[in-house]
Formats: C-alpha cells, structure tokens, sequence
C-alpha cells in the first residue's frame, strides 16, 4: 500500500512540472495577434484538459506557436 502511494505522488508531481513547463512555454513563444490568441487557446486546453491537452500541445501545440 505505501508503493502505491508514493507512485501516486510522484505521478502527480511530475504531472504539475510538466503543466507548469507547458504553461511556461507557452508563454515564451511569439507575440503578435494572431498567436497571442493561439497562446490563450493553448493556455486553457492544457490547464483545463491536464493530461490530453499536455499530450496536444507536445505533439501538436508547440508547432503551431512557432
């Protein structure tokens, strides 16, 4: 039982580094309009869907930002 509990732990540790990561990226990426609204976009996919919008915005997100 304590093995289970620290795996959660750590899956949920490194779920909310790898959500700050993204958010933090996010925010480095251009600025002009258009992406700016792409940013609130990503933004709220990877805030509001944790794990899948993490998995977007690796795969798919980061691309559209440049």
């Amino acid at each position: 039982m304590d093995a289970l509990k620290y795996i959660l732990i750590l899956a949920v540790l490194l779920w909310i580094g790898l959500s700050a990561w993204a958010v933090m990226d996010i925010a480095k990426r251009a600025t002009d309009v258009k992406k700016r609204q792409h940013k609130t976009a990503w933004t709220n996919i990877v805030v509001i869907f944790p794990f899948l919008g993490l998995l977007a915005y690796g795969v798919y997100g980061r691309r559209t930002l440049r």
